[in-house]
């Protein structure tokens, strides 16, 4: 293979910051690498995907040099910057420009002088190669989240760069749709000989797909090989362990395989059938204690419409009781925020009622509602007004007008790891700080209901442990819990009841361990591998090896 990218002694900091964001990063890629970044929050994985493309690169003290084709890349052109690398965020909304999938796949080609029949051509041959064809004309509003994140893909490789960097692409993406969208990624490296860098939180199916991985620790590469034998790296360290996907750890962490580490389900499943292992119970599942509960908010036949023509919620009816964990499950699409939205009384329903406690909850007064419910939307800057964190944090509390604000405060600020970005402009750090930083101001209020519209996005792993045993904490105190989610780890772990959303309905509520266990796509890798053993089996620590059969 050719080398494509020389990175050589690169040390980055950000202005004003005393720590260096990168320090002595020396990196080559080739020519039809699959490279996924891994670490932890804060490591440096995003710093280092901007500085592979001019126009992203962070402004701050730089030392060292990137090279792109033996070229500098602050010599490279736009027009040439454009036609060699190209870039997919992390949120599919951030990146259209235009109204339609057909003007936005235009738009990159007409930026470079293109003509008309050949933008045509192109578009043509990259909409069939995708799968795009049948949404060509739609609009860009009307599309699901990972009809979007293809869009924004599609609009990159139109260019036929010879690089495609990606940051988290999947972090918003359902189960399916992530796994569909990385197919595609994976098509276009082997198909097309085109070099893939990606950092990604979520392991498991980009273990199985990349060629190579590289490990950043305390801003510098600690690890550069085969994703198997970074994941044997991860796993020796206490907090990279929990990125270390649940069939590798449960082979690891039970020393199960001297051979070809599983990363796959197919792996997982291999392994257990040729060196015959038998698993049993490791524990008893908590039950639920809520289902003779009263009422915490009740649901009555609502529906609700944009456009006057189809309901996207549709003579729903929900009822949740108090204390209770509740997840939402569902595709991109299927109206999980928009339900949510409702809930929280910040839409109303054309149809129906929503009752918080009896009450209708649209008509309780701003000021006690808020006080009563906390919202918390996937986007969360929607909710930011201050210039620093801390004033956001003050700002808030002042709002729900709290006696012991300065208490509340400085609570929040622990339980969030919020201490080190407290003068921090909210709109400047990171997606999994922004996601942090609403979580705490949700919390402030110390509220009777929670919702959360996907409150793991953007989160490492081991965060995400942090944050869900803080949540079990406010429920175990009193706090009722409605969530959407796509993290399906995440809401075995912690949920006490899950549902699927779909055709406007919320169906299917069942306590978690039956959930899953009755699903067959929306369901946890560890349950795919074992199911027929231990049929509710759902985390690495559901099951212990027996030993005979060893």
């Amino acid at each position: 293979m050719s080398k494509l990218v020389s990175i050589q002694n690169l040390s980055f900091a950000y202005p004003e910051e005393p720590d260096q964001a990168l320090r002595d990063i020396n990196l080559t890629i080739n020519s039809g690498d699959f490279l996924m970044i891994a670490g932890n929050t804060g490591s440096g994985k995003t710093t280092l995907l901007n500085h592979l493309k001019k126009e992203l690169t962070p402004l701050g003290t730089h030392h060292g040099h990137v090279l792109i084709n033996n070229t500098p890349i602050t010599n490279l052109t736009k027009l040439q910057s454009a036609q060699t690398i190209g870039y997919v965020a992390q949120d599919p909304q951030t990146q259209p420009v235009m109204s339609t999938v057909i003007d936005e796949l235009a738009f990159p080609l007409e930026n470079i002088g293109c003509p008309s029949d050949e933008i045509e051509r192109r578009i043509t041959e990259l909409t069939n190669f995708l799968g795009l064809d049948q949404m060509i004309n739609r609009a860009i509003s009307e599309l699901s989240g990972g009809q979007l994140q293809l869009v924004n893909l599609a609009s990159v490789l139109i260019l036929r760069p010879k690089l495609i960097l990606l940051d988290e692409p999947t972090s918003q993406l359902d189960p399916l749709t992530a796994q569909n969208f990385l197919t595609v990624l994976s098509r276009i490296r082997q198909e097309l000989g085109i070099t893939i860098v990606l950092t990604e939180h979520r392991l498991s199916t980009i273990a199985g797909l990349a060629n190579r991985m590289i490990l950043l620790q305390h801003q510098t590469i600690s690890f550069d090989g085969t994703p198997r034998d970074g994941i044997k790296e991860m796993i020796k360290d206490d907090q990279l362990a929990y990125f270390v996907p649940s069939i590798p750890k449960l082979f690891l962490t039970n020393r199960l395989t001297e051979s070809k580490l599983p990363i796959s389900v197919a792996d997982g499943q291999a392994a257990i059938q040729n060196a015959h292992l038998k698993f049993t119970k490791a524990r008893q599942s908590a039950t639920s204690t809520t289902d003779n509960s009263p009422a915490m908010l009740t649901v009555k036949n609502i529906s609700f419409t944009f456009d006057r023509t189809k309901n996207v919620i549709d003579h729903l009816n929900l009822t949740v009781q108090q204390h209770d964990w509740l997840a939402i499950i569902g595709k991109n699409g299927s109206g999980k925020s928009t339900l949510l939205s409702l809930l929280a009384g910040l839409r109303t329903p054309q149809h129906g009622k929503v009752y918080l406690n009896k009450q209708i909850v649209w008509q309780i007064k701003v000021a006690d509602r808020i006080r009563q419910l906390s919202f918390l939307s996937q986007t969360p800057t929607l909710q930011f007004t201050a210039d620093s964190v801390r004033h956001e944090l003050t700002t808030q509390a002042n709002e729900l007008n709290l006696s012991d604000a300065p208490t509340r405060i400085a609570n929040v600020i622990q339980q969030c790891h919020l201490k080190s970005i407290l003068n921090q402009n909210p709109f400047d750090i990171s997606g999994g700080q922004q996601q942090l930083l609403g979580l705490a101001i949700a919390l402030l209020a110390k509220p009777d209901l929670l919702i959360l519209d996907e409150a793991t996005k953007g989160l490492d792993p081991y965060t995400k442990v942090v944050i869900g045993r803080l949540l079990k904490q406010y429920q175990q105190a009193g706090t009722t819990i409605i969530m959407a989610s796509h993290d399906m780890e995440f809401c075995a772990q912690f949920a006490d009841h899950c549902a699927f959303m779909f055709d406007g309905h919320v169906n299917t509520l069942l306590p978690t361990k039956s959930f899953f266990a009755n699903n067959f796509f929306f369901t946890t890798p560890i349950n795919r591998i074992v199911r027929d053993q231990v049929a509710d089996a759902l985390l690495v620590d559901d099951i212990t090896p027996i030993s005979e059969g060893r």
